[in-house]
């Protein structure tokens, strides 16, 4: 890492477990964030003297990873008052790893353009645990001399790197499969309570799916695991579904794609992220569900207090 001096802008849970791995792995960093408190967070957990904002940061960094946590954090990081913008040297290459939507790093890419800097994107797929772990996934798009440059960084956090297309191609094939995962968790939902209202065992029938289907694969694990017994907790928060499928809607609507499934699961999260037992949790769906059919799982039969 010797080419390059490196920064990282973002110091939420990613951002932080990003330093954390890549100080295990003998690559030093720097790193500001638009938000004090995170910043004296950074300091008090023992990080390294931060940079005092994204421009500051520019001013020494020719690498640098953008893990900010939304749409507006990324753009304010990059085009603000403060951003990365006003000070970026020509040849500094921007790894975008932000949680935001598809269109905005492509358009963040161009608005630098003039500046002579180049965007890659590298979407993480996995939690803060597995960037800690250098486990995450990385869906990948940009210029390839650019990527390759970069890959002792970004194979110091990841276990796999995967390229699927174009920049904006990564948030989009992240959106789709939190999307078609929690579709998923819903019609499995809606046959295990069929199966309970018409006198079948929920658990043997989702036991039986494989002799019975053996074209459908595995069962998601959040079945057994969480809505049979009554849990209904996972890792993605309700709002954070609710994002992927505007994210994925948007999509579809731009490339003119009729949706149903889409739509329906959509309706479906606004309507339990009112319901009276939402936990703010994606699973509130399939409680809801069980709710208004009049079904209780879990092992006492009656579902668990809000």
């Amino acid at each position: 890492m010797a080419d390059f001096s490196l920064g990282i802008v973002g110091l939420d849970a990613l951002g932080s477990a990003l330093i954390r791995r890549l100080d295990q792995q003998g690559i030093g960093s720097t790193a500001t964030d638009l938000n004090s408190r995170l910043l004296q967070a950074h300091l008090a957990g023992g990080g390294s003297a931060p940079a005092g904002s994204p421009y500051d940061l520019a001013q020494v960094c020719d690498l640098i990873l953008l893990a900010e946590t939304s749409d507006q954090t990324a753009r304010e990081a990059v085009l603000g008052s403060v951003g990365l913008v006003h000070a970026l040297r020509p040849g500094t290459i921007i790894v975008d790893m932000s949680d935001a939507a598809p269109q905005t790093g492509p358009a963040l890419g161009r608005a630098l353009r003039s500046k002579g800097a180049i965007w890659i994107e590298a979407t993480p797929i996995g939690s803060p645990t597995d960037a800690r772990a250098g486990k995450l996934t990385l869906l990948t798009a940009g210029p390839a001399e650019a990527l390759e440059r970069v890959m002792p960084v970004l194979r110091a956090v990841a276990a796999k790197i995967l390229r699927l297309g174009e920049l904006g191609t990564g948030p989009l094939a992240k959106a789709l499969a939190s999307c078609f995962g929690a579709l998923s968790i819903a019609l499995y939902t809606e046959m295990l309570i069929i199966a309970k209202r018409t006198g079948l065992d929920p658990a043997g029938m989702l036991d039986a799916l494989p002799l019975l289907a053996p074209g459908m694969g595995t069962a998601p694990a959040a079945l057994s695991a969480q809505v049979l017994t009554g849990g209904y907790q996972s890792d993605t928060p309700g709002k954070r579904l609710q994002d992927d499928l505007a994210r994925v809607a948007d999509a579809a609507r731009a490339s003119s794609t009729p949706t149903l499934f889409v739509s329906l699961l959509q309706a479906a999260a606004l309507a339990a992220s009112h319901s009276l037992l939402a936990t703010g949790d994606s699973l509130d769906v399939a409680r809801w569900m069980s709710d208004n059919a009049g079904v209780a799982f879990g092992a006492d039969g009656a579902p668990p207090a809000a």
